[in-house]
């Protein structure tokens, strides 16, 4: 039974001294009880062990994860970083398990953010393709832990690309950690991962370079996996891989104009909600890609209605006017209200706001009909780590309200 206590009234609490009085007696001298000495963690122990006094020092630092991932970016080499068992990757890792004991995600993402780069610029130098499933699953877990699904099921799924890979397309329950997590997590079913899992292997074989990208292989995938919707703590997160962008951008020029629809496309599934799919074809005309909206009408996109579509201009020069007027004409026949044009040398008229950059308002004013214009430097932009979704909002603004760029 518990027992009331009334302050004031006669019957307080007894004190710490009086309960030792009751069950010592009368003594002077009453020994307080040893408080065992927490002991540390053996990985911790490790960490100070093999890692440098310089990050030792900024492991506590408010900005360590930024000071520590620029470090360790700076002072390890990519091929001894990716290289299982060795102290370069092994300090790595170590270092995110520091930041994620302090539930530090933000830190942790930094650091597993740039292990991750290491591993991609190993491949990229030596042409050997490293298994990166360790930085991709607790990046993974570090999104699940903020609440941002969406994102740690993206992670998750590149996480059983590269163990597909690994496993040639039979990955093993027990020792992976895709598995558990996706099944566990997220609820796909194990038919579904399976069949995921042979698919990816499948892709990965017939290409073999653009495979060491698991961001190229999920491209090539359906999105059937795409199930949770982003909430609005999820809206305004972009988080792309800038290397792979920037390894895309690189290939601009080609022929097919296939390498910039495969950079929109990725570029706009990283946008959270947004469901890809290139070159679909009507009965009239051929889409370059198309977008569909998922999640809370609280911002500037609930004015673009569920669909959109995107044109990509691979050119060495900008796009005219007739080949605005065509794309407007495309977007009117789906009754959609918003639209991208991608070109690499963006459209013409911008200096005078004449031909195509004329067409570009007057389009709106006509019809409600929003067309924003990606060129090669929103591309650089995102490259460096650029919020696409912030540059988007900018756009869509200077149409929607006529606002003039600053000069």
């Amino acid at each position: 039974m518990l027992r009331q206590y009334t302050v004031g009234m006669g019957n307080s609490p007894p004190s710490v001294r009086e309960k030792q009085m009751r069950k010592y007696g009368n003594k002077k001298h009453i020994k307080p009880k040893r408080q065992k000495k927490q002991e540390k963690a053996p990985w911790l122990l490790e960490l100070e062990q093999i890692a440098e006094p310089e990050w030792l020092e900024h492991l506590q630092n408010p900005e360590g994860g930024a000071l520590l991932s620029n470090l360790l970016l700076r002072d390890l080499s990519p091929d001894k970083v990716s290289m299982k068992g060795t102290k370069e990757y092994r300090v790595c890792e170590l270092i995110g398990l520091y930041y994620r004991s302090q539930q530090r995600w933000h830190d942790a993402i930094a650091i597993y953010s740039t292990m991750y780069y290491h591993f991609i610029n190993h491949q990229l130098n030596s042409s050997e393709r490293v298994h990166k499933g360790m930085p991709l699953v607790w990046l993974a877990d570090c999104y699940f832990y903020l609440g941002n699904l969406p994102l740690s099921k993206r992670y998750l799924m590149l996480t059983l690309i590269e163990d597909a890979i690994a496993y040639k397309g039979n990955v093993d329950p027990v020792s992976t950690g895709s598995y558990f997590r996706l099944i566990w997590r997220h609820g796909i079913p194990d038919i579904e991962f399976k069949r995921y899992s042979i698919e990816a292997y499948s892709i990965a074989c017939n290409e073999p370079d653009f495979a060491m990208f698991p961001e190229f292989v999920l491209q090539e995938l359906d999105n059937n996996w795409i199930t949770e919707i982003p909430s609005p703590n999820d809206i305004n997160l972009f988080v792309a891989n800038t290397i792979y962008v920037e390894y895309l951008i690189n290939q601009l020029g080609e022929p097919s104009g296939k390498v910039l629809e495969r950079l929109a496309d990725y570029i706009l599934s990283c946008v959270p909600g947004c469901r890809t799919a290139r070159r679909k074809k009507s009965y009239s005309t051929d889409y370059d890609i198309v977008c569909s909206l998922d999640g809370p009408d609280v911002d500037f996109r609930s004015d673009f209605g569920w669909y959109f579509v995107c044109e990509c201009k691979d050119w060495d020069k900008p796009a005219d006017f007739t080949t605005f007027a065509k794309f407007t004409r495309v977007l009117d026949s789906m009754k959609a209200k918003f639209g991208i044009i991608f070109s690499k040398h963006g459209i013409s008229g911008v200096s005078s706001t004449t031909d195509a950059t004329r067409e570009q308002l007057k389009v709106f004013q006509d019809r409600g009909m929003v067309i924003i214009v990606i060129n090669n430097d929103d591309l650089e932009f995102v490259a460096h780590s650029g919020n696409f979704v912030s540059l988007m909002r900018e756009k869509y603004e200077i149409v929607r309200l006529d606002i003039r760029e600053q000069s």
